[in-house]
């Protein structure tokens, strides 16, 4: 079952959608067709939040960290906040140290607030968000259309990103939820352990700007194999790793709590996940009077690589008007035994 509640924030007025199933409780804002709640059960039953939350809805039309949000025209940093399209150079956004482009600009798709449809099956429920954008929202280029559809089904929640564009540009959408699975936000994650299915990941200049593959075999930042978040020289990660295997059939990341036992499986038709371990902490208060300190969350952004129209080898982001955008990503959660 679902509900639809209207809950006015100074002069706007923030819509919420929450869905509740025997297996999970999950509520959504219009603003950003974000995450606003999500409540699974760990080893004993229990649902509990499992998701960073703010302390008001105000911070939510501020979202300064662009909390479980999602993100778009394009996910990540642009190297110098422009791109250049058949001979067309489009200048767009410098809103990250004043010289490059990050998620897509200053009033972005996390700052939209979307149209939403709901659909109740027997089986799963389905929010879908949309809007249209005109030419140059954000400077770039083309009208273009975007959907986030979400799919609730047992204890599997499915993300479809879509667009559509009449002219030629540069699209990546992700969602940018913290997952933190110890429960009410109890703990950091840094006692959670860590998967990625990635043996490369894009290495990173002094500005946090993507400019090629490099292999991380054995270095801190693998995490083939199931380990602690944690570990000696730990540096917080903020790095876009890139998939040994793609596709719905295999598990691009996990992490899990050792206490609460509760588990969650990262897939995605994406060829990259931008793994965040929450290293810089704004001065928003969370939820459950929780101090807002480093490591607080994880983010599995699944995207396209970002800044890929710059480096060699890896998918540009390109979406032409004869071509429909169209990834699915699905976090699986699971109680360990």
């Amino acid at each position: 079952m679902y509900s639809i509640k209207k809950i006015p924030v100074g002069d706007q007025v923030l819509t919420m959608i929450t869905v509740n199933t025997p297996q999970l409780d999950i509520s959504f804002i219009d603003y950003g067709a974000a995450i606003y709640d999500l409540q699974v059960p760990d080893k004993d039953g229990h649902k509990e939040t499992v998701v960073l939350q703010y302390q008001n809805m105000q911070q939510y039309l501020e979202n300064k960290r662009h909390l479980n949000a999602s993100i778009g025209p394009t996910a990540g940093r642009i190297q110098n906040g422009v791109y250049t399209i058949d001979d067309t150079t489009i200048q767009l956004d410098q809103n990250f140290l004043k010289k490059h482009t990050l998620h897509g600009g200053v009033d972005a798709l996390s700052y939209t607030f979307f149209d939403f449809e709901l659909l109740e099956e027997e089986e799963r429920v389905q929010v879908t968000f949309k809007t249209v954008k005109k030419q140059y929202f954000q400077q770039y280029p083309g009208n273009q259309e975007y959907e986030i559809v979400y799919t609730i089904e047992g204890l599997n929640i499915t993300i479809e990103f879509i667009a559509k564009t009449d002219t030629p540009t540069v699209i990546n959408l992700t969602n940018h939820a913290y997952f933190n699975l110890s429960g009410n936000l109890r703990s950091t994650i840094m006692n959670h352990e860590m998967q990625i299915h990635a043996s490369t990941k894009l290495a990173l200049d002094d500005e946090m700007i993507p400019y090629a593959v490099e292999s991380i075999t054995d270095t801190i930042y693998d995490y083939t194999d199931m380990q602690p978040i944690q570990k000696p020289g730990f540096p917080g990660i903020d790095d876009p790793y890139m998939l040994d295997h793609v596709g719905l059939d295999t598990i691009a990341a996990t992490v899990q709590d050792p206490v609460s036992k509760r588990r969650l499986d990262v897939y995605t038709t994406y060829p990259c996940v931008v793994c965040y371990t929450d290293n810089f902490p704004q001065d928003d208060a969370l939820a459950f009077d929780r101090d807002n300190v480093l490591h607080m969350g994880v983010c599995f952004e699944t995207q396209n690589p970002p800044n890929g129209i710059y480096v060699e080898g890896v998918e540009s982001s390109i979406l032409r008007p004869h071509e429909r955008y169209y990834h699915k990503t699905i976090f699986a959660f699971s109680v360990e035994e």
